[in-house]
């Protein structure tokens, strides 16, 4: 019975293992979200079925509500997961922090984090724009391979990004009528999200070869 055998063998017993972590990891987290809904949902008077519902259900808004805001930050996600994955397995500490930093720049624009979250404990929004910014630069001038050709994307998305930062503070310290303010602060911000979606993914190309070869001068054992 050789199908029976293989799957004695030790690579097989390794995957099962695995596979109950990951049963268990979601379980385990699953109960973790539970159990902070519920305290959140005490201590603020609220109803805990409200952390499950679409927003556009529970403010009885249309079903387009926050869209491009949504795809944005889905997008900043995924490659931040692609990027991070690609990391990790090529133990890339370059390609690790990117994607680390992707993924949370990502979390953050989706759950507010900086915008409504961190103000309630007492951190001003200005703060972690000031964090990211300086793990932004940390990366593109300490840890990124001079190599990658598509330097000029982040270049460019780090600028996109900074000026819909300047603009949304801008529009605080000076309001203005109408939403023109924050439809030119949305747009430039979507477009750097693209623009550094397409270089994260492009540079965990890069570290795990999908795309095309290349060859770090710095390394005389890199081949073609």
């Amino acid at each position: 019975m050789p199908e029976n055998n293989a799957l004695n063998t030790k690579h097989g017993g390794e995957w099962t293992i695995a596979w109950r972590l990951v049963i268990l990891a979601a379980k385990a987290i699953n109960v973790a979200m539970l159990l902070a809904a519920l305290f959140v949902a005490q201590i603020r008077g609220l109803d805990a079925w409200i952390f499950y519902r679409d927003p556009s259900a529970v403010a009885e808004v249309g079903f387009y509500t926050g869209w491009i805001s949504s795809l944005g930050a889905s997008l900043w996600i995924g490659s931040g997961a692609v990027t991070l994955f690609a990391g990790l397995l090529t133990h890339r500490w370059d390609c690790t922090f990117l994607g680390g930093l992707t993924l949370f720049l990502g979390l953050d624009d989706l759950l507010l984090i900086h915008e409504d979250v961190l103000p309630m404990v007492a951190i001003p929004e200005i703060v972690a724009m000031i964090v990211y910014a300086a793990a932004g630069l940390f990366w593109f001038f300490r840890l990124r391979r001079k190599t990658f050709d598509g330097t000029i994307v982040f270049v460019a998305a780090g600028f996109l990004l900074a000026l819909s930062a300047s603009i949304d503070q801008i529009g605080d310290l000076f309001p203005t009528p109408g939403s023109a303010a924050a439809i030119a602060e949305d747009v430039v911000k979507e477009l750097g999200i693209f623009l550094w979606a397409a270089g994260a993914v492009g540079y965990a190309a890069m570290v795990t070869r999908l795309g095309r070869p290349w060859v770090d001068p710095a390394d005389s054992t890199s081949a073609d």
